[in-house]
């Protein structure tokens, strides 16, 4: 498994971060994603997450 927000979750092995995006329902726009440092969204296809992966996602909110 790994971790998203800190919260455990279950995805297939060799998953890439779009992948693990789609497979929880979070829409890939306005957000920022950090696995271990900062991950340019050009990589969300390319870069694999393993086993105790910690995946931090932010999502830009508008204020007013």
């Amino acid at each position: 498994h790994i971790f998203i927000n800190d919260v455990a979750t279950e995805c297939p092995e060799n998953s890439t971060i779009l992948q693990v995006l789609t497979q929880q329902d979070i829409s890939p726009l306005n957000i920022a994603i950090a696995l271990e440092y900062g991950l340019p969204k050009a990589q969300w296809e390319t870069t694999l997450v393993r086993d105790g992966s910690q995946l931090l996602i932010i999502k830009a909110v508008q204020g007013g």
